[in-house]
Order: C-alpha cells, then sequence, then structure tokens
C-alpha cells in the first residue's frame, strides 16, 4: 500500500517533467514498485510513469475527471 507522501509523489511526477534534483524514499519506494522511472532527456534526468503507475493513477482518478462520476452525492 502507498502511503500519501508516496500518492503526492506519484501525482506530482504524473503532473510535472521536471529533472530530478534528489533520490528521496518517496521515490526510491515508487521505483521498487514499479511505478516509475528514470528517464534521460537533454535536460539530464527525470522521473516518469511507468505504464503501470499510469495505470494505477487512472484506476484512483476513475469519475473524478467526469464531474464526479460514481461519487454518490
Amino acid at each position: 500500500m502507498l502511503s500519501h507522501h508516496e500518492l503526492a509523489a506519484l501525482l506530482l511526477i504524473r503532473d510535472t517533467n521536471a529533472p530530478l534534483q534528489t533520490l528521496d524514499s518517496d521515490f526510491l519506494a515508487l521505483t521498487r514498485y514499479h511505478l516509475v522511472e528514470m528517464d534521460e532527456d537533454e535536460d539530464g534526468y527525470a522521473p516518469r510513469l511507468t505504464m503501470r503507475g499510469e495505470e494505477l493513477l487512472r484506476r484512483l482518478t476513475q469519475g473524478s475527471q467526469h464531474g464526479g462520476e460514481g461519487g454518490g452525492r
């Protein structure tokens, strides 16, 4: 199970392409779970979601992007 810090890191990686400044414990945990990997470009190395990470976030956010579909309100 992901901690709230790891989940926040996963969302941050999805929403930005910023180069990685430090390897913190949250990022290392996400790589162990095969949710993120390092991607090299002209600016250096940056974390990116793997297919597994993309699928996890898609499932977690499913419905929240469609006006709260299935929210039960």
